[in-house]
C-alpha cells in the first residue's frame, strides 16, 4: 500500500461512501442556511424511503399467497426501515455527531509524527477488509438494481403501486426512484464503516496515550496523561451513545433478514433470486462484524493505557510516583459498548455467538420446511 493513503484520505473515502445518507454532518463553521438545507435533505430522504416502503407493505399484503414475493418485500422493507431510523437518529443527534467528527478532524490535523505512524499502522492493517466491505455493500445495491435485466420484473423491487405504471414516463421515474434508493440503502450499510472509523480512531488515540504514559518522569506529566485519558474515555462514550441504537437496530434487522434469506434459500426459486439473497446475507453479516471488531479493539485498548504503566521503570521513580502509579493500575475499567438487558457487550465473542444463533435459525428453518414438505 502506498504511504499516500493517509488518515485524511481514508476519512474522505468513508465520507464519500456515506454521502448519500446525509448522516455525515457538515463542518462546524458551516452557515445556518447551509445546515438547514442539509437537514432538509435528510427529511426529504426519509420521505423518499417511505414512498417505497408503503408500496412494499401493500405488495406483501396483496401477495400473501406468494411467500417468495412477500418475503422479498419484508426483507427490503426492513432495510428501508433501517434507512429511516438511522437518518432520524442522525438528525436528532446532529450536533453531537458533528462534535465527534470535528474533534477527530482537528486531532488528525494536529497529530504528531509518532501518532501518524500509529494511524498508518492501523490503515495498513485494515484497509483491505474495509475496502472490500464497502465494495460488497455497493455490489448488493448493483445486483438488486440489475434485477429487471434478468428477471421478468419492471422494477428492482416487488412493490405494488395504487396507480397505473404502464406509462413509460411513470415507469422511468419509478425505476430511477428505486435505483437511487437502492444505492442510498447501500450507503446506509456503510454507516457501519463510519462507526468503525470512529472506534478505530479512538483505539489509536488510546495507543498514542499509552506511549505518552511510558515517557512520564514526574507527577505533573502523570496528571496530564490522566486528564487526557479521562477526556478520551468521555469521547469514546459519546461515540457509543450516538451509535448505540443504530447498532442495536442493525442487529435486529440483520437477524430478521437472515431468517427470511434462510427460508428463501431453502425454497425452489431461481438462481438470480438466490444470488440476491446470498449477497444480502453476506452484507448484513459484514455490517455486524465491522461494528463488533472495531468495538472489541477499542475495549481492549481502553485498558491498555493503564496496563502500559507496567512497562515504566517504576523502581527508579519516587515513592510518591509509585503510589500514584498503583492508583492508575487499579483503575482498568474498559470502555464497553453495551445496552442493559439487550446487549452485554459488543465484541468478537458476541459476534461468534451471533453467528452460531444465525446458523441455528437456518437449521431450524430447514427442519421445519422438511417436515412440512413431507
Amino acid at each position: 500500500m502506498s504511504k499516500q493513503l493517509t488518515l485524511e484520505r481514508v476519512i474522505n473515502i468513508i465520507w464519500l461512501s456515506v454521502a448519500l445518507t446525509f448522516c455525515w454532518p457538515l463542518p462546524a463553521n458551516s452557515s445556518k442556511i447551509k445546515t438547514l438545507g442539509y437537514k432538509l435533505l435528510q427529511i426529504v430522504s426519509i420521505i423518499s424511503a417511505s414512498l417505497l416502503l408503503l408500496p412494499l407493505l401493500y405488495s406483501a399484503y396483496v401477495h400473501t399467497n406468494n411467500v417468495i414475493i412477500a418475503f422479498k418485500c419484508f426483507c427490503l422493507g426492513s432495510v428501508l426501515i433501517q434507512f429511516i431510523i438511522q437518518t432520524i437518529i442522525c438528525l436528532i443527534n446532529y450536533d453531537s455527531i458533528q462534535y465527534i467528527v470535528e474533534e477527530m478532524m482537528i486531532n488528525v490535523k494536529e497529530a504528531k509524527q509518532y501518532e501518524r505512524a500509529i494511524f498508518y499502522k492501523y490503515i495498513k492493517k485494515y484497509y483491505t477488509f474495509y475496502g472490500s466491505s464497502m465494495v460488497c455493500m455497493y455490489l448488493t445495491a448493483t445486483t438488486f438494481s440489475a434485477g429487471p435485466m434478468f428477471l421478468p420484473n419492471s422494477f428492482p423491487s416487488e412493490a405494488e403501486y395504487s396507480f397505473r405504471v404502464d406509462y413509460t414516463p411513470v415507469r422511468v421515474i419509478l425505476y430511477m426512484h428505486q435505483l437511487i434508493l437502492s444505492y442510498q440503502c447501500a450507503a446506509h450499510m456503510c454507516i457501519s464503516l463510519f462507526g468503525a472509523l470512529l472506534f478505530w480512531y479512538t483505539s489509536a488515540k488510546f495507543e498514542c496515550l499509552a506511549i505518552e504514559l511510558q515517557k512520564i518522569t514526574n507527577v505533573r506529566m502523570l496528571v496530564v496523561c490522566l486528564n487526557k485519558q479521562i477526556r478520551l474515555r468521555r469521547y469514546a462514550e459519546e461515540i457509543i451513545k450516538n451509535f448505540r441504537f443504530i447498532i442495536i437496530y442493525a442487529i435486529a434487522i440483520s437477524t430478521f433478514a437472515l431468517t427470511l434469506c434462510a427460508l428463501i434459500m431453502l425454497m425452489n426459486v431461481s438462481v438470480i433470486v438466490k444470488l440476491q439473497f446470498i449477497i444480502s446475507c453476506v452484507t448484513v453479516l459484514t455490517e455486524i462484524y465491522v461494528y463488533a471488531w472495531s468495538a472489541n479493539h477499542m475495549m481492549d485498548l481502553s485498558t491498555y493505557v493503564s496496563q502500559s504503566a507496567y512497562e515504566l521503570r517504576w523502581f527508579d521513580l519516587t515513592l510518591e510516583m509509585q503510589k500514584d502509579l498503583l492508583i492508575v493500575l487499579a483503575y482498568q475499567k474498559p470502555v464497553v459498548f453495551s445496552v442493559p438487558c439487550i446487549l452485554p457487550e459488543l465484541s468478537l465473542r458476541y459476534y461468534c455467538s451471533y453467528l452460531s444463533n444465525a446458523f441455528s435459525i437456518i437449521t431450524a428453518a430447514r427442519v421445519l420446511l422438511g417436515k412440512n414438505s413431507s
